[in-house]
This record gives C-alpha cells, sequence and structure tokens, in this order.
C-alpha cells in the first residue's frame, strides 16, 4: 500500500515537526543550564549534556535549513557549524 500526503499536509507535517524540534531544544537548554549549576555534576554528566546539546543544535540547524530551503531563504549552516565547532572544544577542555 503507497502511503501519500495530501496537498498542504506536507507543510502541515513540517511546521508541526519544527515546533517540537525547537521546543525539545529550548527544554533541553533550560535542563542543561540548571544542571550546570549543580557543584556536584561530573564531568561524565557535563560531558553528556553537551553531547546531547550538541545533537539538540544540529536538529535545530537541519530545521533552519529546511525552512531555509522551503523559504527560498539563504541557510543558516555557517552559523550551526561554528556552534557545533564551540561545543566540541568545549568538550576538549574539561
Amino acid at each position: 500500500m503507497a502511503e501519500y500526503a495530501a496537498p498542504g499536509e506536507v507543510d502541515q507535517i513540517a511546521d508541526s515537526t519544527e515546533v517540537h524540534i525547537i521546543t525539545t531544544a529550548r527544554n533541553d537548554a533550560s535542563y542543561a543550564l540548571t544542571m550546570a549549576q549543580r557543584p556536584e555534576l561530573s564531568r561524565a554528566e557535563l560531558c553528556s549534556l553537551i553531547e546531547k546539546l550538541a545533537g539538540t543544535v544540529k536538529e535545530v540547524a537541519s530545521v533552519a535549513e529546511l525552512r531555509g530551503e522551503r523559504l527560498n531563504e539563504p541557510t543558516y549552516a555557517p552559523a550551526a557549524r561554528a556552534l557545533e565547532e564551540a561545543l566540541r572544544a568545549a568538550l576538549t577542555q574539561r
């Protein structure tokens, strides 16, 4: 059985997915900031938080890139790459 989306449904699905990813990113960022203030946070826990945030940032960057393609706007890949590199550098310094 073939699966398909009716006209207009693809945009609704994309919009819904984007909202979910961005909401998750905001929640992850708030959680990480709260956890980072805890003095008992171990290096392993901090690395785990940073890895999760890096993954979330990649997802948000993908949303921005896909949104840019859908709207025929420039993509935001350079900013996403810069943030990813900064997160990687922070991981190696600890």
